[in-house]
């Protein structure tokens, strides 16, 4: 702006011989310029500003979150584990219509039982939910023919048990996007359906509600 206008100051005036009229003119290619130049303003600061964090070892990953921090008075911070004491806790076992379902609880306890890979933080809070409230899913009743271990491919961890009715199911969790991705059906409303899209926006709605309150979900 401040090239600009002087320039086309200069050469209105020296064409036109209207030095009046000229200034005028650079005046408006003023006034016009800044609302067009504000994005660009906007944005340099903010870029300019996560350079800075940079420097002192923050890495910014979205530069409106710049403008958020420098609207804060007081910031307070936790270093993990103090608060959350480093544990997940089993709050709910749902059936995809958002109702509690102790099946859902017993065929988690299975899975997290009868995997022999390294049992994460949602493995442990589901043993010790069942320890705690003293439900005691039969585990003598099966017994374990093979598992699919997790991988950040898949996304999900899988085992494959027999009862004494030589009867065999896989019992697999996972993450909610890969888990609907390969499945074909559905319980619903005490029958078997085939995951139609309808239900399926069903299910995600019931996850986005539990993840706006804070939760942590699994199929």
């Amino acid at each position: 702006m401040l090239i600009m206008v002087p320039v086309i100051f200069f050469i209105d005036g020296f064409i036109k011989r209207d030095w009046l009229e000229a200034l005028l003119f650079g005046i408006s290619i003023t006034v016009g310029l800044t609302p067009e130049m504000l994005p660009m303003i906007f944005t340099t600061n903010l870029a300019k500003d996560a350079v800075k964090m940079a420097k002192n070892n923050v890495i910014v990953k979205s530069l409106n979150t710049i403008q958020n921090f420098g609207a804060m008075d007081v910031l307070c911070t936790d270093k993990t584990g103090t608060l959350t004491q480093d544990k997940v806790v089993l709050e709910l076992y749902l059936h995809i219509h958002g109702n509690e379902d102790d099946r859902v609880l017993k065929h988690a306890f299975l899975n997290s039982y009868y995997q022999t890979g390294l049992k994460n933080l949602m493995d442990t809070a589901i043993l010790d939910h069942v320890a705690e409230e003293k439900i005691s899913p039969s585990t003598k009743k099966y017994t374990k023919v093979d598992e699919i271990p997790f991988d950040f491919n898949r996304r999900r961890m899988s085992v494959v048990i027999q009862d004494k009715n030589e009867k065999t199911q896989m019992i697999t969790k996972g993450a909610v996007e890969e888990m609907l991705d390969v499945s074909s059906f559905v319980e619903y409303k005490n029958k078997i359906e085939i995951l139609t899209d309808e239900i399926r926006n069903e299910i995600l709605d019931t996850v986005t509600e539990l993840n706006n309150k804070g939760m942590r979900v699994l199929l």
